[in-house]
């Protein structure tokens, strides 16, 4: 069996499609027949919570097919009231359950419109009891300061008809003032001028009245409408459950579970499934194609759900092997566990569902295979057994970090009393005693952040050191001086090692490493360690490292490491603003332009420029993010072409890009290439389900330009509308407006009422001195390739340097760039 060629497996991205027809409304004699057959519990919950599901919840449940899966939604479903109310911990149904028994005690039936205003809107901040027997049917009077959809102070009028128990809701069209009206005063045959405010609570009655009449249409259409809730997420749990699709093509696959390995606690209860080639049907993008296989499963222990799981599985078009091989390492105690795995070709939606009994044995502890973690850890410590003073920072991983991060150090040696630990080049704590670690608060928002740690000795003098960079982006050619990082007292033989990433399908020529401008060694292949001796009468000087690789048109890169720094020497950060800059004339961009033609204004004052270029035909570093939401199911095949006829079109040799797919969350498809087929490759993996994190994908996508050069611009092909992004729009924008990287937007079938989807969008395009578009057939896309590839290739760089009194970390300041002719497209501000 050849090796598993799985190019994209996640837990958190994957997931089968809806049967063919989950996504019709069952008809009303289907959810009788599945409600007859639920267990009482799960049929007495439905009962419970009919007032505040929608229906495509109640849908849902009913769609289930066995207890441990109605169950995970019920949790499911009071998961999102919690977010909804920001609470936790199930405070929204204990809450809810708070007003059910309410109302099964106060308005005789839950169905009632007392009872269903009540559950789904909650207590009223003032229900008035009119008793007016002698002109009026007993009378509520309900009071809301806001309810979404109807909005502020709605005031509700209830009646109890003669001779029921219920109240109703009055309906001034349907009911009429007659309804209101009592016994007594018919029977009498008199009536006052104003009878409303003959009562005690005649203002009362006169305003529900005046509300009711004015808002009829809106009250009885919002008022018993179940709170909104996000039907992607609810279709989420169908795709994360397996159920059988009786509609579905059938696929054969076999399962076998065994036990590999164990690490005391656990054993890894691993699947092996085959599935024949002969019956998938491959998804292609130009002369690209996969194979795709969703595949979703479930373990239960004692009926119950023990775990879900889901991943997805691409395998190249040209593989030979006759049966694909899914391979599955789910770590489970030792227990008899049920196993059910469901998988789908995505192609054709042929699906099978597999089930075994999982006998997981109790084993001792075998030796875990070694990481590119625990082998960088390894070295270090290996590295340190000397008796010098040494102090390292334990790697961080490579991902996007944000929040609280905890900054582990490995210190050996003697003459260290303490560890002091910097932040963007502020001390922000001491430790005196190991361990010496600490908790570092990164912030919301995903940016590059500096760490330095320096060992002290009992003098408060600085020993030696470390430092990194988090969040330095993906892209994959970079060099780094591992050590030493901090050296503020060094001479003679240094051990100098040098760490390199190199680009898949790219070959390392060289690292070239320089005692200030004197090249001392040149490195071709690891370990990249030399010992350089440094003068003791130098003074102040730099390590620098330059790699190179076997393209030429590939720009080498470097890092650089100060020695012997005087402990009083800070750094000075000279924050150059630099400006991409695009001059149109009739919708054309304008070459030739001299540096005397533009004016920069920096918050309304002139500057001086500092850079000035006019670029041209220079590499590009593209990036593209593909909505692959529910909302987009019938457009991905518009997207996915979309996104290969811009790459066929834009890309030269030279260039590279990548690209992220979003749904619930954003997750790279394609990092960083050069070759097309790898792009066209990752356009084809993409499927359409779940939500719409479009923020975070802003976010995360930009993230991958940190620390690339040159000629850069983000894509983004969206429906556009958001919903379940972590980041807020404000975030996002701010996040964009750092990255200063153009955001060009395609927006697909975006219709002009969606006024705040299109302003958002179009903002995060101006203001980093992209553009906006807004296609409905994808025949529409050669026109716009044809713009920004033009604008790209043609950009003037202009550079300045702000004045003194602007200091790093100040608020956004806005520039503006000024020709004699023509429109300037460009980043509309910085942050210092």
């Amino acid at each position: 069996m050849r090796t598993l060629l799985t190019v994209l497996l996640s837990l958190t991205i994957a997931g089968t499609a809806l049967a063919a027809d989950g996504d019709k409304p069952l008809t009303r004699a289907e959810r009788k027949d599945r409600v007859s057959k639920l267990a009482d519990k799960h049929r007495a919950f439905l009962a419970d919570v009919e007032p505040i599901a929608s229906t495509a919840e109640t849908d849902t449940f009913l769609r289930l097919e066995t207890e441990a899966q109605r169950d995970v939604f019920i949790e499911d479903f009071w998961r999102r009231r919690d977010i909804a109310a920001g609470t936790t911990g199930h405070a929204a149904r204990d809450d809810y359950y708070e007003r059910l028994e309410f109302v099964r005690t106060s308005f005789n039936q839950v169905m009632s419109d007392r009872g269903r205003v009540y559950l789904i809107h909650g207590v009223p901040a003032a229900l008035i009891d009119v008793k007016c027997p002698r002109y009026f049917v007993p009378l509520q009077v309900w009071y809301y300061p806001q309810v979404a959809g109807l909005g502020r102070d709605v005031t509700l009028l209830f009646y109890q008809p003669r001779n029921e128990r219920s109240y109703r809701l009055w309906s001034a069209r349907i009911d009429g003032f007659q309804k209101l009206i009592g016994n007594d005063i018919e029977s009498t045959g008199r009536m006052p001028d104003n009878i409303i405010m003959d009562c005690k609570d005649g203002e009362a009655i006169g305003a529900a009245v005046a509300y009711m009449r004015n808002n009829e249409d809106r009250v009885m259409m919002k008022v018993f409408t179940p709170p909104a809730v996000n039907e992607e997420d609810v279709n989420r749990i169908l795709r994360s459950s397996v159920v059988t699709d009786p509609k579905a093509p059938k696929l054969e696959a076999e399962m076998k579970v065994a036990y590999p390995s164990s690490d005391g606690s656990k054993t890894d209860a691993q699947l092996v499934i085959l599935v024949p080639r002969a019956q998938l049907k491959t998804t292609a993008v130009n002369d690209v194609s996969v194979y795709t296989i969703d595949v979703v499963g479930e373990v239960l222990r004692d009926g119950r759900m023990w775990e879900r799981f889901r991943y997805r599985f691409d395998y190249p078009g040209e593989i030979q092997d006759e049966k694909l091989p899914i391979v599955i390492d789910r770590p489970l105690r030792p227990a008899t566990y049920s196993l059910r795995v469901k998988l789908t070709d995505t192609s054709t939606n042929a699906q099978t569902i597999l089930a075994s009994e999982a006998v997981v044995p109790e084993m001792a502890a075998t030796a875990p295979k070694p990481t590119e973690e625990t082998n960088t850890l390894a070295a270090i410590r290996e590295d340190m057994q000397s008796s010098r003073a040494r102090l390292r920072i334990v790697p961080l991983t490579e991902d996007v970090i944000s929040g609280l991060q905890t900054i582990q150090t490995l210190v050996s040696g003697s003459g260290i009393a303490g560890v002091e630990f910097y932040l963007d080049g502020k001390k922000v704590a001491t430790r005196r005693t190991p361990p010496y670690k600490l908790d570092l608060d990164f912030g919301t928002m995903p940016r590059s952040r500096h760490v330095r740690v320096v060992a002290i000795d009992s003098h408060g003098a600085t020993i030696t050191g470390d430092e990194i960079v988090v969040n330095t982006g993906t892209d994959p050619f970079r060099v780094r001086i591992a050590s030493p990082r901090v050296a503020p007292k060094l001479s003679g033989p240094t051990k100098v090692e040098m760490e390199v990433k190199v680009p898949e399908g790219k070959e390392l020529n060289a690292i070239e490493l320089y005692w200030n401008e004197t090249r001392v060694a040149t490195l071709y292949d690891p370990p990249f360690v030399q010992t350089v001796n440094i003068p003791g009468t130098d003074g102040v000087g730099y390590l620098r490292a330059v790699a190179t690789l076997k393209d030429p048109e590939v720009d080498p890169v470097e890092d650089v490491v100060m020695v012997n720094t005087p402990e009083f020497m800070a750094s000075v950060d000279v924050h150059l603003v630099e400006l991409p800059t695009t001059v149109l004339v009739a919708g054309k961009p304008v070459n030739g332009l001299q540096e005397t033609a533009f004016k920069v204004l920096d918050e309304g004052q002139p500057v001086k420029l500092a850079k000035f270029e006019h670029v041209k035909d220079l590499a590009l570093s593209l990036g593209m993010a593909v909505d692959t939401s529910g909302s987009m199911e019938d457009r991905i095949a518009i997207a996915r072409d979309a996104g290969a006829a811009f790459f066929k079109n834009v890309m030269r040799k030279g260039d590279k890009g990548f690209l992220v797919a979003f749904d619930s969350q954003p997750h790279i498809v394609q990092k960083w290439s050069q070759e097309l087929k790898d792009i066209y490759s990752g356009l084809a993996k993409m499927r359409a389900e779940e939500s719409t994190a479009l923020y975070d994908a802003v976010v995360y996508s930009l993230y991958n330009f940190s620390g690339v050069k040159g000629q850069k611009a983000l894509i983004l092909l969206t429906d556009g509308r958001d919903t379940v992004s972590k980041f807020s729009f404000e975030q996002a924008l701010e996040y964009a407006q750092r990255a200063a990287v153009p955001i060009y937007t395609v927006g697909i079938n975006i219709h002009g009422m969606d006024v705040d989807v299109k302003s958002k969008l179009n903002r995060l395009a101006t203001d980093t001195g992209g553009t906006s578009y807004y296609i409905e057939n994808v025949t529409e896309l050669s026109k716009i390739y044809t713009d920004i590839q033009n604008e790209l290739r043609s950009q003037y760089v202009l550079g300045f340097y702000p004045n003194a009194e602007v200091k790093p970390g100040g608020k956004w300041r806005e520039v503006t760039v000024q020709v004699a002719e023509g429109k300037v497209k460009t980043i509309r501000g910085y942050y210092p």
